[in-house]
């Protein structure tokens, strides 16, 4: 079997530079197109006062009177959910860059070409639906990644992509 196209997923967790690496190894043999990937999950947050004043950033910025009415709080809430999901989304831009700029020089360092793309969504269906529009010959994934929240989970994203993509799968350990 010869692998023209692989799609190397990426989280920046130990087990997906195995992943990453295994991966960079097979284009070099092959002499495949790489793309890699990293898929941005934005976790809704629902916004309650005591979300509010754990997180030191937003309480650092917003001051709140004791009696507010619902529907300013409501107000509140929705602006201050959306500065969440701006500088959240902002992190995560600057998180994809610096783990797909590791595997672009593992790619270099190997002769190997490496084109960088990050997306938002659930990490299983932006995998599934980016390998079918590309005509992916193989996935190399990790089997352990890690969540937005910075937990590790075992296999959730991996089981999906193995179960339903139309491709070869290589989960590495």
């Amino acid at each position: 079997m010869v692998y023209n196209t692989i799609l190397i997923t990426t989280d920046g967790s130990e087990n997906a530079r195995k992943a990453v690496q295994s991966g960079i190894e097979l284009a070099n043999a092959f002499g495949s197109k790489v793309y890699a990937l990293y898929v941005m999950e934005m976790n809704p947050v629902g916004m309650t006062r005591e979300a509010i004043h754990r997180d030191w950033k937003t309480a650092m910025q917003v001051s709140l009177p004791e009696h507010i009415s619902p529907a300013q709080w409501r107000t509140f809430a929705k602006i201050a959910d959306e500065n969440w999901r701006i500088e959240r989304k902002k992190h995560l831009e600057e998180k994809a860059e610096n783990i797909l700029s590791y595997v672009e020089e593992l790619g270099k360092n190997k002769g190997v070409d490496v084109e960088k793309v990050h997306i938002e969504g659930k990490p299983a269906n932006e995998i599934l639906d980016f390998a079918s529009d590309k005509n992916v010959d193989l996935i190399v994934m990790g089997t352990l990644g890690m969540g937005s929240d910075g937990t590790f989970r075992l296999g959730r994203v991996a089981e999906r992509v193995i179960h339903n993509a139309s491709c070869d799968v290589m989960s590495v350990r």
